[in-house]
């Protein structure tokens, strides 16, 4: 097998690499400059496996840039995704991997982004916010912390947000006997993450 041509990609800044007249693989430059390759280079096997290893490498990494110019994602998401496409694990976590050293996927900041993003908005407690963050695979501590130090600093309590939370639903619920109305309400704010105890103490004050 003998590289005929090298084309460079117009979008994703890959180059083409052509083997006896037609498509082979394609490989970032660096790629290229690393396994020496250029027109009339001869590919044993030995630099043919190379080559299609690194074009799966870069196939996965443009996918997952992809992805993060949608939305940031934790890195265990980030794999799982790629796995789901297609790629195999191994490949998947290389690729996460250089990307958390280029700082492109960086679990905390995430966390803090999702936190300061969803509390408010949605009216989430903590437990709920850190549970959230488990399932898209932040690690539990990373998730604790960043919950921890986004509500502080962003000035955001979790009690204002669960009588929030509380009055807006008992408004939905208007037309209900109020052993209803605290049956549900109950059940809301524990599925959004807020204490017991405090929720106790918001249907006291609300129904009495």
């Amino acid at each position: 097998m003998i590289v005929t041509a090298l084309e460079q990609e117009p979008r994703g800044g890959g180059v083409r690499v052509q083997v006896d007249g037609g498509p082979f693989a394609t490989v970032s430059p660096a790629d290229v400059a690393a396994l020496g390759l250029r027109a009339g280079v001869a590919l044993d096997d030995a630099l043919a496996a190379s080559l299609e290893r690194r074009a799966e490498s870069f196939a996965a990494r443009t996918v997952a840039l992809r992805m993060l110019g949608y939305r940031a994602l934790p890195g265990r998401e980030l794999v799982r995704r790629l796995t789901r496409k297609g790629h195999a694990r191994d490949v998947a976590d290389g690729v996460v991997g250089a990307l958390r050293g280029e700082g492109l996927v960086n679990d905390a900041e995430f966390a803090r982004h999702y936190t300061r993003t969803h509390a408010a908005a949605k009216r989430l407690g903590p437990a709920r916010l850190q549970a959230d963050l488990r399932r898209l695979g932040v690690d539990e501590q990373v998730a604790a912390e960043a919950v921890r130090e986004t509500l502080e600093r962003e000035h955001i309590e979790p009690g204002q947000l669960l009588r929030e939370a509380a009055a807006r639903k008992l408004r939905e619920m208007a037309g209900l006997d109020r052993t209803a109305q605290r049956r549900r309400l109950k059940a809301f704010l524990l599925r959004r993450g807020f204490p017991s105890g405090e929720i106790v103490a918001v249907l006291r004050e609300t129904l009495g």
